[in-house]
């Protein structure tokens, strides 16, 4: 009892200090339950506690010394929270305690056109960084596709890959150095010969620390160029990527759309150059004008030599540039979306898309899928599918579809991207064992009281153990066959 009347107070002091930026008001914390995900209560209240104690927004490195320190002090669980622009529950607490709002922390704290790096705050989100460097002819090397959002700290400590990695590398490669908060509160400046080094904490999401500032590289803002390019079937598309993606001259993005998400599209009024059928390639350069050239000439004579091939005129894949933060543009068909993101090996894409259509139709369903070519080796592929969440048992058993994703994607070498809560049941798929060891051994080292967002990541909680997910899931998807999951079809 008295560990407990300590913590109330501990969490009464910190609300006492920060004044009007922390709040323990049940209305303002449940605000905190949630990403971007809808999962109904019946699966979430059982198991975990999403609700926090208390919501606290500190302003500098300091502020979040000195919370971690009186946390760390009584084991209180800190959630860090910023974007909060993923569907993991990365950023909810599951076991309540103190959420840890970075939003304040933000702004651009120096820049070097020598080093070609800027120094950002990590709750400074993607837009506002290009926004701040676009008028001195500068941009960051990749970004994530949900950059109007997504922060820096955020993006650092999730997988990294996005808009931009094909060819610059993924956010890891990037970062020069951060300054971490460590749960014990001491203040480090991190880079990848230190001790701890940077690789511990990239992909950590906020299990090890809390990042506040990163120094990033950055590049000049080149001349760009952007083709798309249309095919009737999909393994036509994926060799075509493939000898995109391996040219001499590297494309800053490559994106596919298949035919589903292609009439989905089209059906909701936006489809490039009224594009009904058939599936989608943007190709996205930037360079000098000798390597602008280049391309042109690469993406002409692709097209001249394969008749399966057809370029969509320049103004439809400019528009598609434009609309590159906006692949979540299908959930206004909705009332909403489910789906899962799968780190695939390119070579697997087009049977991978081929056992998906298989599995829509199994359900009968239809799943759309796009995606972005990250690494000359693997591609992050999003498959999704329309649900009701107002409808709470169909929706559940529309769930089990989303592990139906996952095994397909399985099954091809793939695995999901980002863990959080919700993907610990594929710990064992996502990590092979030494490498998850060896994580699990840095979360002992850097915070022994287990207090940085608890429950993700390196376990899952006993309700989530892959034996009993996947009976439970694969049951709920036999009945989902059988009663259906009321769905747009």
């Amino acid at each position: 009892m008295g560990e407990k009347i300590m913590e109330a107070e501990v969490l009464k002091l910190i609300k006492e200090k920060f004044g009007k930026r922390a709040t323990d008001s049940k209305f303002e914390c449940a605000l905190y339950t949630r990403d971007l995900a809808p999962v109904p209560a019946i699966l979430v209240d059982p198991m975990f506690k999403t609700m926090p104690d208390l919501v606290v927004r500190p302003e500098n490195s300091e502020e979040v010394s000195e919370i971690l320190r009186l946390a760390n002090d009584r084991g209180i669980p800190v959630t860090p929270r910023a974007g909060a622009s993923t569907v993991y529950f990365d950023t909810v607490p599951a076991k309540g305690g103190i959420v840890m709002d970075l939003n304040l922390i933000k702004g651009i704290v120096g820049l070097d056109e020598t080093k070609m790096t800027v120094t950002v705050k990590a709750g400074t989100t993607w837009g506002e960084l290009e926004h701040c460097l676009r008028p001195r002819g500068l941009a960051p090397l990749a970004v994530p596709s949900s950059a109007p959002a997504a922060s820096l700290g955020g993006w650092f400590c999730m997988m990294g890959y996005g808009i931009g990695s094909l060819k610059y590398g993924s956010m890891l490669s990037q970062v020069r150095e951060i300054e971490v908060v460590l749960p014990n509160g001491d203040i480090r400046r991190v880079t990848a010969d230190t001790d701890p080094p940077l690789t511990w904490f990239a992909s950590s999401e906020g299990t090890l620390g809390i990042v506040t500032l990163l120094e990033v590289g950055i590049r000049r803002e080149r001349a760009m160029k952007h083709f798309l390019l249309h095919s009737r079937e999909f393994d036509e598309t994926a060799k075509v990527l493939a000898e995109i993606k391996d040219a001499d001259v590297t494309p800053y993005n490559l994106h596919f759309t298949d035919e589903p998400c292609v009439k989905e599209m089209h059906k909701q009024g936006f489809s490039p150059d009224n594009i009904d059928a058939g599936c989608l390639l943007a190709v996205d350069f930037d360079g000098t004008e000798e390597e602008l050239n280049k391309a042109q000439e690469m993406i002409s004579d692709l097209v001249a030599r394969n008749g399966k091939v057809s370029l969509l005129p320049e103004a439809a894949a400019d528009r598609e540039w434009e609309e590159r933060y906006k692949l979540l543009r299908l959930k206004r068909g909705g009332p909403s979306e489910l789906g899962g993101e799968v780190w695939l090996p390119i070579n697997e894409l087009a049977g991978y898309l081929s056992d998906i259509r298989k599995l829509a139709a199994r359900y009968h369903i239809d799943m759309c899928s796009y995606g972005h070519v990250v690494t000359p080796e693997r591609v992050c592929v999003m498959t999704m599918f329309f649900a009701d969440e107002t409808k709470t048992f169909a929706y559940i058993l529309n769930l089990s579809l989303v592990k139906k994703i996952q095994d397909v994607g399985y099954r091809h070498g793939g695995y999901p991207y980002g863990v959080g809560l919700w993907n610990t049941p594929y710990l064992n798929r996502i990590f092979p064992v030494p490498q998850l060891a060896g994580m699990r051994d840095w979360k002992k080292t850097l915070d022994p009281r287990g207090i940085m967002n608890p429950g993700k990541l390196y376990k899952w909680p006993l309700m989530l153990n892959p034996f009993n997910f996947s009976i439970g899931m694969n049951l709920m998807a036999v009945l989902r066959l059988f009663v259906g999951g009321g769905a747009r079809g």
